[in-house]
């Protein structure tokens, strides 16, 4: 097809609205729009070059397969390969195999699906997926390997009168498709080609319903299509389901604009348009590592960074654009060259896969890091069976059978006189460590029962009814009413946070209640803080990079939702004599001083939800120092 520098000027809003929103820039929420104007653009383009190359009878689809591959592959190869080759000296061992793994996907054009399994788009996990955004391209190329086989086998037997109309027919299914699945199943429907293949094919709508327009109503369409994309940027957030109905918006906008036609056009043919639209590919592959980049180093939020982050992917869309892209789409005859140019192309893309299948199977290199690196991170790990504690996770354990195993792990002093019970979920277990130091102060052993996900409760009620760990708990659940009365002490800890999501607290109201009247002491734990990220990957890098560990720059957004539960539990508390409600507080704390990090400068939390052997213990310690602590031993005295 011809160049049309009003479809380069599309171009150029799309990726600035990507790159403005992923970059945090106020008033630009609904940014991620620009994807969705992308795969109009894509429709329109490939059906105007399958149907040109038809009509003229030169059509390969193999040809159009290799021209897609080296418009696409050694821009995004290059990106990968070096990402790859600085991650080896900054990234750790998980971040350095998953990027592996998202390499390998990203140059398969399976990241969409491998992101689906992993986290919802707009999570705050996603934010350190260093490929994150080559979903978009995997949508697009696999759109790219079914529809030219599609429009040549119909156009065998059909005439493109008829084939439009399959394929508006299809348009409209697929929309209805993304409509209910982005209810029901929202992060596939964001992420899958058949939730978004409408929106490629209004593009080719857009092609196969030539419009005319005369100059006015071209230059009124313009500005309307313009004014739809702009609006979906500034008024659409995260919050709304996506795609849907309101995915119209910017999809209409990017249809009504190359339906115009206006190729000299002030809002697509200025310089600047010009040049962001040329770019527009190698700045939307460069962008987001920078933006993850500034999240790896805690300055994302920082508004010289941003504007920084924002040129250097301009910078290097550019030199990519320049140097990778414009070399590599360089016409190279095949007739006398032979296969020369699709040997180039698929050497390196091969190179690039096995690149990052060999750092997914060497589990991130470990080895790299150095012994500083490996004493300082070695008990910030889950309390497990596999390294001498209790927590029965079956769910990860493969090993570990479903059964009275799972009813008996003892913790303390375990010739203590005093009895107590550990009973909850992996918010239990990861407070196996910290039970194990006081119940030894305390002439006291306790039986840790603690499995995944099964907060205490005296029901059925379990997040999968499927899972091993559901069977598991139902043992745990009937122990505890079959048992309680042995203990002296009973401790309740669990995830309230979803608990309370999910209104099923009365459920641990009446577990309490029940214990309190069947054992003397009944012990509620809070839950920690809930952080937005993993905090051990941060505490990690931070070691790495030779960084001071400051814990303070973490959003924590989802502990609203934790505060509130544990206050609920503290309510409850109050109407018994025998229920003692922990303050979190007084459980991390340096010198009484509320803490999220302990003295050393070492985070208690290990993933953002639960904390670790290391900060199970030293919140012990910090709790022995409190007022609380010496309530608790009354308390026990009186047992």
């Amino acid at each position: 097809m011809n160049f049309r520098s009003d479809i380069n000027g599309l171009r150029a809003y799309a990726v600035m609205a990507v790159v403005l929103f992923h970059f945090g820039v106020p008033y630009t929420q609904g940014g991620f729009v620009g994807v969705d104007v992308f795969f109009v653009i894509s429709g329109f383009l490939m059906t105007g070059i399958i149907c040109n190359g038809i009509e003229k009878e030169r059509f390969s689809v193999v040809r159009f397969y290799f021209d897609r591959a080296r418009r696409i592959v050694p821009a995004l190869a290059f990106l990968c390969f070096t990402l790859l080759s600085i991650g080896y000296f900054v990234l750790t061992p998980p971040d350095y195999e998953a990027l592996g793994k998202h390499v390998a996907s990203s140059m398969l054009f399976v990241s969409n699906v491998i992101f689906s399994s992993e986290a919802g788009y707009f999570d705050q996990a996603s934010h350190e997926k260093w490929l994150l955004h080559t979903w978009s391209l995997s949508v697009e190329w696999q759109f790219y390997m079914i529809y030219p086989l599609m429009i040549v086998t119909l156009r065998k037997w059909l005439k493109v009168v008829f084939i439009r109309w399959l394929i508006l027919c299809a348009a409209v299914l697929s929309f209805m498709l993304a409509v209910y699945a982005s209810v029901h199943w929202p992060t596939p429907a964001f992420y899958w080609l058949p939730t978004r293949t409408w929106e490629l094919l209004v593009g080719s709508l857009v092609y196969l319903f030539p419009v005319s327009f005369n100059q006015t109503k071209s230059t009124l369409t313009e500005w309307v299509g313009i004014g739809l994309i702009l609006f979906s940027v500034f008024y659409i957030s995260v919050d709304v389901a996506w795609p849907s109905t309101f995915t119209v918006l910017p999809v209409l906008g990017a249809a009504l604009v190359i339906i115009s036609g206006q190729r000299k056009s002030p809002l697509t043919s200025n310089l600047l348009v010009q040049f962001l639209g040329k770019t527009s590919y190698s700045i939307y592959l460069w962008h987001w590592p920078f933006v993850v980049a500034l999240n790896y180093l805690t300055i994302a939020k920082q508004t010289q960074w941003i504007i920084g982050g924002v040129l250097a992917s301009i910078i290097a869309g550019y030199l990519s654009y320049s140097y990778i892209e414009g070399f590599a789409s360089k016409k190279e005859s095949v007739s006398k060259e032979g296969s020369k140019p699709q040997l180039k192309v698929i050497s390196i893309w091969l190179f690039v896969c096995v690149y990052g299948v060999c750092i997914l199977i060497l589990q991130g290199i470990p080895k790299r890091m150095d012994s500083n690196f490996n004493s300082k991170t070695q008990e910030i790990v889950m309390p497990l069976r596999d390294n001498g504690w209790c927590f029965y996770s079956v769910s990860s354990i493969k090993t570990l059978r479903v059964g009275s195993e799972g009813l008996h792990c003892e913790l303390g002093n375990k010739n203590g006189h005093l009895n107590g019970l550990l009973f909850g979920d992996s918010y239990a277990g990861h407070n196996e460590p910290f039970w194990s130091i006081i119940a030894n102060d305390n002439d006291m052993k306790i039986n840790a029962v603690t499995t995944n996900w099964c907060y205490p409760s005296l029901t059925k009620d379990f997040p999968s009814m499927s899972d091993r760990s559901y069977q598991q708990c139902l043992m745990n659940r009937k122990y505890l009413y079959d048992h309680i009365s042995d203990y002296d002490l009973v401790v309740f800890s669990g995830l309230w946070s979803a608990v309370y999501s999910k209104n099923k607290m009365q459920e641990v109201y009446d577990v309490i209640s029940f214990a309190a009247s069947r054992t003397k002491l009944v012990v509620l734990m809070p839950s920690p803080t809930t952080f937005d990220i993993n905090i051990k990957r941060a505490y990690e890098r931070s070691l790495i990079l030779g960084q001071d560990f400051d814990i303070a720059k973490i959003d924590k957004e989802k502990d609203k939702v934790t505060r509130k539960a544990n206050e609920s539990l503290k309510h409850i508390s109050l109407k018994y004599n025998n229920v003692l409600y922990l303050e979190r507080d007084s459980l991390f704390n340096i010198n009484g001083m509320p803490s999220d990090i302990t003295k050393d400068g070492v985070p208690y939390s290990l993933d953002g939800n639960h904390i670790s052997v290391y900060g199970s213990k030293m919140s012990a310690y910090a709790f022995k120092k409190t007022q609380e602590y010496n309530k608790f031993r009354d308390m026990m005295r009186r047992l």
